[in-house]
């Protein structure tokens, strides 16, 4: 068997030439439905016709799901865990089956309240500048973390459920983080983490005040240019010219560290805080035209396939007999 290389030009053409073939394919496909609709014209466009109904039905107005989601910081708590605790809400369990595992007990929601809420998820947020801020969210659960321009942050994530009922979300939204703090090792890892912030901002703030009152007294002290001076609280003697060193870049960075602290402990509150409250996506999730959409679309292909079974119900019949 003779062995040929391929070099990057003819790796280049294979695949345009497998592209070339995949778009000849998809339009001998769509030639052939048309055909096909053509001539079964009296199966083909009932059933679209009944898909598009079934599609109007599913959008309409008090039917309409919308998505309902919110940005959390975990204080104490990691991701893993959180996702853990959160993975009996995500897993349903209905009320005949356990009567403390289901929604309701959990949430401590009554049936009105979970009318047509589903769908919970939670998501990792993305901080591809590495500067600790948000940048999006990793909705598809596909982010490249080789890459390091994915970086997964520590203490965020996003939660998010689907509602037909927007006036209960932001009730819902409550119940569900005053569900995750009630969790006694989400409640561990919080008290453990405020200890260890509220000493970190003192040690911050008390490096700021000593930087600043060393750059104070190096102003007020004695003045420079002398050659030589006696000391009068140290033992010995200082030779050379004094110079004034400023600290403030020194000072700057420490009162920044001590900001950034200050900040992370002002969310330090619970286990976890959301950092808004929860907010619709105004495009519904079955909206008319993406309905529209997906009942022309489904509803001309079963169509077409019922179509062609009926055109060829003799062979099949024939081959069903054999």
């Amino acid at each position: 068997m003779q062995e040929r290389e391929m070099n990057f030009f003819d790796l280049c053409l294979a695949f345009f030439r497998a592209i070339g073939r995949g778009c000849r394919a998809c339009w001998n496909l769509f030639a052939a439905m048309l055909r096909i609709t053509y001539r079964v014209w009296w199966i083909v466009l009932p059933v679209v016709a009944i898909a598009l109904g079934y599609a109007n039905f599913e959008a309409r107005e008090s039917n309409r799901t919308y998505k309902a989601e919110a940005l959390v910081w975990l204080n104490g708590p990691t991701i893993e865990l959180t996702e853990q605790v959160f993975k009996s809400l995500r897993d349903e369990v209905s009320p005949e089956l356990s009567s403390t595992q289901n929604r309701y007990a959990q949430l401590n929601l009554s049936a009105k309240d979970m009318d047509g809420v589903s769908s919970f998820e939670i998501f990792h947020v993305i901080d591809c500048m590495h500067d600790s801020v948000a940048d999006r969210v990793d909705y598809r659960h596909k982010a490249d973390l080789t890459d390091t321009v994915n970086v997964r942050m520590p203490n965020r994530l996003c939660i998010r459920f689907l509602t037909k009922k927007p006036e209960n979300v932001v009730k819902v939204g409550n119940a569900i983080v005053d569900y995750l703090n009630r969790n006694p090792q989400m409640q561990m890892a919080y008290e453990h983490k405020r200890v260890i912030l509220e000493r970190e901002v003192a040690f911050a703030r008390n490096q700021v005040e000593k930087l600043d009152s060393l750059t104070s007294a190096f102003y007020f002290k004695q003045g420079t240019g002398k050659q030589a001076q006696i000391e009068r609280w140290e033992d010995g003697m200082v030779l050379g010219r004094r110079e004034i060193k400023l600290f403030t870049r020194e000072v700057y960075l420490e009162f920044r560290r001590y900001q950034t602290l200050d900040y992370a402990l002002a969310f330090c509150t619970a286990p976890v805080v959301p950092e808004y409250e929860f907010t619709i996506n105004p495009a519904a999730v079955n909206g008319r035209t993406k309905m529209n959409v997906l009942g022309l679309f489904f509803g001309w292909i079963i169509g077409c396939i019922l179509a062609l079974v009926v055109e060829r119900r003799k062979e099949i019949i024939s081959w069903l007999k054999k």
